[in-house]
């Protein structure tokens, strides 16, 4: 299925309506199989995908993080590079962390006091 990116996501296809209507004449049951796919939507954007993707499997971004912890992204960077915060997870250019990793470290954290995993 064609895939519309955040350039053109206001911009008329020609093939959208095709795979629109391919898409709807599916079952609901089918439909959401494609999405734990990770097959978008026809009218998802990138951003969308990415942003649904990133829900989907409970990850939290370095913007993400950063807010959470009113933390800037140097004090993340600094963190990462001395082995301190919460496990990253590397794809691509990108930094996640899982949310359950920063629960547990949130949890470790209290009070300032680092306690023993």
């Amino acid at each position: 299925m064609a895939r519309k990116t955040d350039t053109d996501a206001g911009a008329e296809r020609p093939d959208y309506d095709a795979t629109h209507a391919a898409w709807q004449a599916l079952s609901a049951d089918a439909r959401a199989n494609l999405l734990l796919q990770g097959v978008p939507f026809p009218s998802e954007t990138a951003t969308e995908t990415r942003c649904r993707l990133k829900r989907d499997m409970c990850l939290y971004d370095d913007d993400d993080l950063a807010a959470l912890l009113d933390k800037s992204h140097d004090t993340l960077a600094r963190m990462r590079v001395n082995g301190k915060g919460p496990t990253p997870i590397r794809v691509a250019r990108e930094i996640f962390y899982d949310r359950q990793d920063v629960a547990t470290w949130i949890k470790r954290h209290r009070d300032g006091i680092e306690v023993a995993a």
